[in-house]
């Protein structure tokens, strides 16, 4: 007999295969712009020092991270593996793959599979069991949720903590209780913890709690006591670095107006897709036009979080995640609940569900085929191997950018060297003093390479260690320092590089490229706007055949 409950583990085994393909992309290179700031954090808090240093992203992430990283130190200390801390970090900077891949499943995978679990679990609170399943099904196979399962950062953190928070507060307005109130309360602390723009749920708080019938006000403070203390036992240094963590949050975390169409139209329409937004968007009006008092409550969160979006927030898709559950149950109701009692035949009900599954079948084709880029080589990870086995160790190499560039590793003396910049960084001065010789101690029996990096002024020198020693965008500075060859990438070209590489094409040799397109010819990418990780826009994601941006190497005529 089969259970009520296998369409939902149907849908959460096929939401887990579309986020564990591919999951160890790119590794034991890191090709995602922001993973390392997590990981890096969390590997930092095993110096002794639980202070972030850094509250533009809260820690907790980076905390969740740590506590994982120590379990599984403590493995490799029980087995024999590695002894002591100072094997631990070394090996971390050999080869980071471990790290990055305990990393992708616990604040990847399984907030992002434990989020399908609980849309289905808030949207039966409101709907069928029919239009939750497929709610949770659009969570499964959307590939905004998908892509970003596979990276290590906040979101997928917050999307989870959202949905709990919200089946936490819906149960105030059947049950006001105390207790309810704490329950809600922690949840909500947990996910602005995550997260600062979750702070919006109280917007839903306090439609729940006066809609409840309760009059013991009394519980705003009990909420709002159980919301701060579960907020600073996830981020402690928010009280005891005060200062610095006010400073942080109130004029350091970048953002500004993106318009009132920008993350519908392309965080939306590319992470979702056009139809099943515009599908989305209906099923929320004409909920609100069935029941005004439920359609208030679910839709105000992604109402004023979509708000937020529009007055402070960034290009990222990612942004848009937490506006991703709420679509999802107002089509589950839209299909399910409003349209499938409409009609009384076996055939129509059978074409509407069958248009229900092709509404989202583009954004599930489009996760397959995430999924398979995430599975083909990088061409930063083909350059890098052109690279070691074509060059001479030791080589004069520069790269126009950090990320969009081969891994390579920088010689001895170029490491000691950044020893001396650490006066400029004064905030990380002790943490990057152990992080250095731990760097140079992992460079055995690897090739290194006199790195430069070519930028568009000096005075970013220093700014980052990563980044540094630099050199102008200028062909005559890049052979006046003697620079044998140099890399070139089209997703961070602007005039001055299209310039260099303009007046390299006609002197000097291409002696590689490595194109990521399904056609050939270097070009600038389609979509502009995702520097993180994949690229979000359709045409771009199906142009390409391999994830990464397009190479071009040079060799350069040194000067004698």
């Amino acid at each position: 007999m089969r259970s009520k409950y296998s369409p939902l583990l149907i849908v959460l085994f096929l939401g887990f295969l579309l986020r564990i393909w591919g999951v160890n992309f790119g590794l034991p290179f890191q090709f995602h712009q922001d993973e390392p700031m997590m990981v890096n954090h969390a590997m930092a808090f095993g110096t002794g020092d639980l202070n972030p240093h850094y509250f533009i992203i809260p820690p907790l992430t980076s905390y969740l991270l740590f506590v994982f990283y120590g379990l599984y130190y403590l493995v490799l200390n029980v087995f024999g593996v590695l002894k002591g801390a100072e094997a631990f970090a070394v090996s971390f900077f050999t080869d980071p793959t471990p790290f990055y891949l305990i990393g992708r499943i616990v604040s990847g995978v399984i907030p992002s599979l434990l989020s399908i679990l609980l849309i289905y679990k808030l949207a039966s609170s409101f709907f069928s069991r029919k239009a939750s399943i497929y709610a949770a099904l659009v969570m499964s196979v959307a590939f905004l949720n998908v892509v970003n399962a596979h990276y290590i950062y906040a979101d997928n953190l917050l999307v989870m903590f959202v949905i709990l928070a919200y089946i936490a507060i819906s149960r105030i307005i059947k049950t006001p209780t105390a207790r309810t109130y704490i329950v809600a309360g922690i949840c909500t602390g947990i996910a602005v913890a995550a997260k600062y723009n979750a702070a919006l749920l109280a917007v839903p708080f306090f439609l729940a709690h006066f809609n409840s019938g309760g009059r013991k006000n009394f519980n705003i403070i009990v909420f709002g006591s159980a919301a701060t203390a579960a907020f600073i036992i996830c981020n402690p240094y928010s009280v005891l670095d005060f200062g610095f963590f006010w400073e942080s949050v109130t004029g350091r975390i970048m953002g500004g107006y993106m318009g009132w169409t920008y993350h519908i139209g392309y965080s939306m329409f590319e992470g979702l897709g056009f139809s099943a937004t515009v599908l989305g968007l209906a099923g929320a009006v004409i909920f609100l036009l069935k029941d005004v008092k439920k359609a208030a409550f679910l839709i105000s969160f992604p109402l004023v979080f979509y708000l937020h979006l529009v007055v402070r927030s960034q290009q990222y898709s990612r942004y848009a995640l937490s506006l991703m559950p709420f679509f999802a149950i107002f089509l589950g109701f839209l299909f399910y609940d409003y349209f499938l009692p409409k009609f009384k035949s076996r055939i129509a009900k059978a074409v509407l569900i069958l248009i229900s599954f092709l509404v989202i079948l583009p954004t599930g084709i489009k996760s397959v085929k995430a999924d398979l880029l995430f599975t083909s080589p990088d061409t930063r990870s083909e350059a890098t191997e052109w690279i070691e086995a074509s060059l001479p160790p030791s080589a004069r190499i520069a790269l126009d950018h950090t990320f969009f560039a081969p891994r390579l590793n920088q010689t001895r003396q170029q490491l000691n060297e950044k020893m001396t910049l650490l006066d400029k960084q004064p905030e990380l001065k002790a943490l990057k003093e152990k992080k250095l010789p731990y760097q140079i101690e992992a460079l055995e029996d690897k090739k290194t390479y006199e790195v430069y990096y070519i930028v568009r002024d000096r005075s970013e020198e220093s700014e980052f260690l990563a980044n540094w020693p630099v050199v102008e965008t200028s062909l005559e500075q890049i052979e006046d320092r003697k620079i044998e060859y140099v890399v070139l990438n089209n997703t961070t070209m602007n005039e001055d590089l299209e310039n260099l590489q303009e007046e390299m094409e006609l002197k000097y040799e291409r002696i590689a490229e490595f194109n990521p397109y399904a056609e050939g010819g270097f070009r600038l990418p389609y979509d502009r706007a995702a520097l993180t990780g994949l690229p979000v826009g359709t045409r771009e994601l199906f142009s390409r055949e391999n994830p990464g941006p397009y190479l071009l190497i040079y060799k350069i005529k040194v000067k004698k």
